[in-house]
């Protein structure tokens, strides 16, 4: 199996996943139909990239479609209108730039960044989100980045994209694409969820928004700073949201059940609960949190002039 990013063989295979038990447990869990190509899949392979720390998922289509996005669009949590990696974004872009962000969703971040006196465009494949977006007054365009690169005059001085990355089956063609469209000196920013945080709440990597057909794809530090030996990219900074409170419970039942040494998952899922851990969620939410990473890294990277 070559790597996503370095493209070598210096790979490892981590876990075999089952698409028939991961789809029971999205209808179960969560009421959403994963779709019949995905349950069609005969295995899901969990590997590694021993030389960038790369995890991804294989094959390519074990990736979520359209019909999977428009069901989770459905939940109020799925598009939060006020992240914390919109600020963030914001503080490290020069003013009146010129912005292009890549999966604009509902346009949350594109109606901050044009407050602050921007100029910003969009990418969106999702028809119905472009279609709402332009409603809102913006430029959204419907191709893929490498489409737009070769068809776009005038590069931007800013690419950005917020919780899209991990989706993508393909990783590396997509930074290729956004440096295509990016002028010399020009930024990049991306936010993902922080794997080396998840990997040490959720060691065994249960959670289902962190695997097929969700996020195929785990991203740390580490890897994004491989970055610069496979792209005309530098690294200029990373930020990591402090805990939010809306994941304080979500985090200390998490960590505490991994700690326990004994008993199943039933066993754990009882002894540790609202009742034994609110001593340690009301110590976070009294401040603490703010000194915990939380779910998110964000990086800023520059391309080379």
């Amino acid at each position: 199996m070559r790597s996503l990013l370095s493209n070598d063989n210096n790979t490892s295979l981590i876990s075999v996943l089952s698409p028939a038990e991961i789809s029971e447990k999205w209808s179960a869990s969560l009421g959403v139909d994963v779709g019949d190509d995905f349950r069609a899949l005969e295995k899901i392979e969990y590997w590694q990239c021993d030389t960038t720390g790369l995890h991804w998922y294989s094959p390519e289509g074990a990736a979520g479609d359209e019909h999977l996005y428009a069901q989770l669009q459905k939940f109020e949590w799925y598009y939060d209108s006020d992240k914390w990696e919109f600020d963030a974004a914001l503080s490290l872009i020069p003013r009146e730039s010129r912005i292009l962000e890549v999966g604009v969703g509902v346009g949350h971040f594109m109606g901050k960044a044009k407050r602050n006196g921007h100029h910003v465009s969009g990418v969106e494949l999702n028809t119905k989100a472009a279609e709402y977006v332009r409603e809102q007054g913006f430029e959204v365009f419907e191709r893929d980045l490498n489409e737009l690169g070769s068809h776009n005059s005038e590069p931007f001085d800013v690419v950005c994209s917020f919780q899209v990355l991990e989706h993508v089956s393909d990783p590396r063609s997509f930074i290729e694409g956004m440096i295509g469209v990016l002028k010399p000196g020009g930024k990049i920013i991306l936010s993902v969820p922080n794997a080396a945080v998840m990997r040490r709440i959720d060691p065994e990597n249960e959670d289902l928004l962190n695997k097929p057909p969700h996020h195929v794809t785990h991203w740390d530090e580490d890897v994004f700073r491989s970055l610069e030996g496979i792209f005309p990219l530098k690294v200029r900074s990373v930020h990591r949201e402090p805990l939010a409170r809306y994941h304080v419970k979500w985090f200390v039942s998490s960590y505490f059940r991994k700690l326990l040494p004994f008993g199943g998952k039933r066993l754990r899922r009882y002894m540790v609960n609202r009742y034994t851990t609110f001593p340690f969620q009301w110590i976070l939410y009294a401040g603490l949190r703010k000194w915990i990473p939380g779910h998110t890294i964000l990086v800023e990277l520059e391309m080379s002039r």
